[in-house]
């Protein structure tokens, strides 16, 4: 991928840019290191500034429609993202937190914070299957991932 097209950008707000610690890539929807346009992008302006670039995905057990199945596959996809990113020198922040709360907390040290798309939230006709922490904690030890990978 040689460069991001300008029509994929969209400044959220104007406030100034600040010199902190570094470039934050909250990822929530392209849940890939590889052909994935805000990644690609967040690495750049890292780049441009100097400073390390922090992928930070917040894990909840509060994902609509999610079962211990799609939340299996998610996770196995995220440790193939964090070998990934720790392949191209990118650190991985995978907490067990409320995405939005992990990430303003992170952002407060970033220079910039660039995101993905986030699905957008839609009524769910029918029954929604939401797994319990339980159900997380038998498939997969979330706090000792989490742990390995907190700033």
């Amino acid at each position: 991928m040689s460069m991001v097209q300008r029509e994929r950008v969209r400044p959220l707000n104007n406030e100034e840019e600040k010199r902190r610690d570094f470039v934050l890539y909250w990822m929530q929807a392209a849940q890939r290191a590889e052909w994935n346009h805000a990644l690609e992008y967040a690495a750049r302006a890292a780049n441009a500034r100097g400073k390390p670039l922090v992928v930070f995905f917040g894990l909840t057990e509060k994902f609509p429609e999610a079962n211990e199945r799609h939340y299996a596959f998610m996770l196995e996809g995220l440790k193939e993202v964090g070998r990934t990113l720790e392949e191209r020198g990118i650190r991985f922040v995978l907490r067990h937190v409320s995405p939005e709360a992990g990430a303003v907390e992170m952002a407060r040290r970033a220079d910039l914070v660039v995101v993905d798309r986030a699905w957008p939230s839609h009524p769910v006709l029918g029954k929604v299957r939401i797994m319990k922490a339980s159900g997380l904690r038998r498939k997969f030890d979330a706090d000792a991932y989490a742990r390995k990978y907190e700033a």
